[in-house]
C-alpha cells in the first residue's frame, strides 16, 4: 500500500520560495493498494493536479471509480471538488464519504457550488456519477480496502478520522481533530492502535501559535502522544500551518523527533510513501 501526497497544508495554500520543499497545496492524498485499488483523502487544492494525473488512469475515458474520504468539510479539504477534472467526464463514478455535524453532507458540499462563489452552480451539473454518503462510526464498505470511520470534534464541524488497511498494512489518518485539553482523545488512540503509520495533524508547536486557539487542530506534541499511546510504528506529521516555512517545519519535525520514542516523519507534497 502506497500513499501519494498531493497536498499537505491546512487552512489555506502557501506560495513562495520558502515553502517549496514541503509544498503549498492543501490536503489531498492518494492511496493505492498493491492490487491497484485506489482511494483518495480530501479535496484540498492538491486535488487539482491529482485529478489531472488520473486522466491517464481510465478517468479520461470515463471508466474511473474513486472513493473519496473527507476528513471534514472546511475549505482546505473540499475547495477543489468543483475543479477536480474527473467529475466532469461522463462515466466516471465518484463516491464521497464524510460527516457534517447534523447536516446532510450533500447539502454542505452543495454550498461549494453556489452560483455566487462557483461557476458550476450545482453538483447536479457535474457529468460524472457523484454519490455522497453520510458516515457513522464503524466500518465503511470500499472495494479493495478495509476502512473504519470515527467522527471526532473539530470546531463546529465534524471531523472524521479514518483507519485504512490493505496488503497486511494499516494507516490511521487523523488530520482534523481537536483533542481534549487533558490529553489525546481516547477513541482516536483506539482507532490508531498498532497501525504501521499514523498520519496526524501537527499544525502547531507545543508552545502553540496564537492561530491555533482560533483555528483548531493539534500540536506536534499531541501527535507524538497519540502515536505512543496507540503503539503506532511510525508517525507522520501533516496539515502544516500555511505560515510555517520549510525551516519552521524542519524545526517542528525536530521537536517531535526529540519527544518521540519511535520514527517521526513530516509529509511532503509530491512524495510517495510505502506503508
Amino acid at each position: 500500500m502506497k500513499i501519494r501526497f498531493w497536498g499537505v497544508r491546512g487552512f489555506y495554500p502557501a506560495s513562495g520560495a520558502q515553502y517549496v520543499r514541503y509544498g503549498g497545496n492543501t490536503a489531498a492524498l492518494e492511496i493505492v493498494s498493491d492490487g491497484g485499488a485506489r482511494l483518495a483523502i480530501d479535496f484540498g487544492t492538491g486535488a487539482v493536479p491529482f485529478g489531472r494525473a488520473l486522466l491517464g488512469a481510465g478517468f479520461g475515458a470515463g471508466k474511473g471509480v474513486l472513493p473519496v474520504l473527507l476528513s471534514h468539510t472546511h475549505l482546505d479539504h473540499t475547495a477543489a471538488m468543483p475543479f477536480f477534472v474527473p467529475v466532469f467526464i461522463p462515466g466516471n463514478r465518484i463516491d464521497v464519504f464524510g460527516a457534517a455535524n447534523g447536516h446532510k453532507l450533500y447539502d454542505v458540499l452543495e454550498a461549494l457550488f453556489d452560483p455566487h462563489v462557483c461557476p458550476i452552480n450545482s453538483q447536479k451539473n457535474l457529468n460524472a456519477t457523484i454519490t455522497v454518503h453520510d458516515v457513522v462510526d464503524g466500518p465503511v464498505a470500499i472495494d479493495g480496502f478495509e476502512v473504519r470511520a470515527l467522527r471526532v470534534p473539530h470546531g463546529r464541524a465534524t471531523g472524521v478520522a479514518w483507519r485504512i488497511a490493505a496488503d497486511g498494512k494499516s494507516v490511521a489518518i487523523v488530520t482534523a481533530i481537536d483533542h481534549p485539553a487533558g490529553g489525546p482523545l481516547a477513541a482516536a488512540v483506539d482507532l490508531a492502535r498498532d497501525v504501521d503509520l499514523l498520519l496526524h495533524d501537527a499544525a502547531w508547536h507545543s508552545n502553540s501559535d496564537h492561530y491555533g486557539k482560533r483555528w483548531g487542530g493539534a500540536t506536534a506534541a499531541m501527535a507524538v502522544a497519540v502515536a505512543r499511546l496507540a503503539g503506532a510504528r511510525r508517525l507522520m506529521l501533516t496539515h502544516h500551518a500555511p505560515h510555517h516555512t520549510d525551516r519552521d517545519l524542519d524545526a517542528l519535525l525536530a521537536e517531535a523527533q526529540t519527544l518521540s520514542d519511535r520514527p517521526v516523519l513530516a509529509a511532503m507534497e509530491g512524495e510517495t510513501f510505502d506503508v
